[in-house]
């Protein structure tokens, strides 16, 4: 019997060596900064043709739980590609256990 915990695991590892990158992740609370910032693996979600370039304002990233001692909220910020984004939906795990970020940039 297979021991799914340890294959989703494992395909986590891969992807996010494979796809990742790193970002910056801030916990706030009500606006403000808590603790120090953290670096965390994300996968870049792909956008399509006409919104992808340097920069966009709206991104989403998929992250490894395990790498937060506290789950990801909604109002963090995220600092990548040379922007800040705050983080507008956390969803549940995928099929892989990942957390997907929906990210907004920050004016």
């Amino acid at each position: 019997m297979p021991n799914w915990p340890s294959i989703e695991a494992f395909v986590d590892g891969v992807m996010l060596q494979t796809f990742g990158e790193p970002v910056v992740y801030q916990p706030v609370q009500v606006g403000v900064a808590q603790g120090n910032p953290f670096t965390v693996t994300a996968i870049r979600h792909l956008r399509v043709r006409e919104e992808s370039g340097a920069v966009a304002n709206f991104e989403e990233i998929s992250v490894n739980p395990a790498d937060f001692s506290n789950p990801p909220a909604k109002g963090d910020w995220v600092t990548a590609w040379g922007t800040q984004y705050v983080v507008t939906t956390v969803r549940q795990p995928d099929a892989y256990g990942m957390l997907n970020l929906a990210l907004l940039q920050r004016s």
